[in-house]
């Protein structure tokens, strides 16, 4: 019996030293966090001669893209309108955006404006350029870091 007990002990005494202890060959590391890029998706109508705006906060220095992805009508609203409108980008100010960067655009699947920005606080602007003759509905995705 005594044999078992000793068999018994230096298992226990085995398992205890396998649980505790530490290792000071390793280093504690921190985890980093890893975040990717911010999408938000603007929609709204917009009339003959006016103009919509969005505006996004940017947390960390990079790119912006700016794209018209949808024009449509209330009587088609499942097929895009091939109608040109303004595209923009800049800064809010009051109940507008001030613009930085504009051009033309179609409605499409690729980003239409880039821009690189700082942190801050930014506008992607929607306007009609003088093609509509009835409101329409639209959709822009921005994607920023």
């Amino acid at each position: 019996m005594s044999a078992l007990k000793t068999i018994a002990a230096v298992a226990l005494a085995l398992m205890l030293s396998a649980c505790g202890g530490s290792d000071t060959s390793s280093t504690a590391t921190t985890p980093s966090v890893i975040t990717g890029p911010t999408t938000a998706l603007f929609e709204g109508q917009l009339d003959p001669g006016g103009s919509a705006f969005y505006s996004f906060t940017v947390t960390s220095t990079g790119l912006a893209n700016v794209m018209l992805a949808s024009v449509t009508t209330s009587a088609a609203p499942g097929a895009s309108l091939p109608v040109v409108l303004g595209l923009a980008m800049g800064t809010p100010l009051g109940t507008d955006c001030t613009i930085t960067n504009a051009l033309p655009a179609s409605p499409g699947l690729t980003s239409q404006l880039v821009n690189s920005l700082t942190p801050g606080i930014y506008c992607a602007r929607v306007y009609d350029i003088g093609n509509l003759r009835t409101t329409i509905n639209f959709a822009i995705r921005i994607v920023h870091t």
